[in-house]
């Protein structure tokens, strides 16, 4: 399988402004990335009065839609797909795959906590915990690498080293 890992944190935390940034300055290194996002509260990407949203509210199933440059396929769901289940769809040329959310799922995990948040830390509740990235490194007991949020390059190194220590 492709080395992959998930941002898992509370909503707030920044795990999307981690991800991004991240995926930014690995894209630039010359990596090709698979980004896969939860979300829990629906989403919507077919606007309504456009071809895509017609062909749905005529009674398709599923519907998919192809320029020169991207394409998007977009189908009912029996159940939220898992993170295995949606990384079947990585391209053939992906180095990496990352994922935000995903909490409650068995994959490889840098957990995202900020003080600011007001949430106790899911360090106690979360499993597969491979890295933590954190403004309160001092809450944390642990032997597990630990980063200031704000230390792209470290957190960047220690990504950099999983994916060619990945078996």
């Amino acid at each position: 399988m492709i080395p992959h890992f998930v941002f898992a944190g509370y909503s707030g935390s920044g795990k999307t402004t981690l991800a991004e940034k991240i995926i930014a300055k690995l894209s630039q290194k010359g990596y090709n990335i698979f980004a896969l996002k939860h979300d829990g509260h629906g989403f919507q990407m077919d606007k309504e009065g456009k071809d895509t949203y017609k062909f749905r509210q005529a009674g398709a199933i599923g519907i998919a839609i192809a320029s020169e440059d991207k394409y998007a396929i977009i189908n009912n769901a029996t159940h939220r797909l898992s993170f295995k289940e949606m990384s079947h769809f990585a391209p053939k040329n992906t180095d990496i795959i990352i994922g935000e959310g995903f909490k409650d799922e068995e994959v490889p995990k840098i957990l995202v906590h900020r003080k600011a948040n007001n949430k106790q830390s899911l360090y106690d509740k979360e499993k597969n915990i491979i890295a933590i990235v954190t403004d309160e490194q001092n809450i944390f007991d642990t032997n597990i690498d630990i980063y200031d949020i704000n230390d792209i390059d470290n957190i960047i190194a220690f990504i950099e080293n999983y994916i060619k220590n990945y078996s």
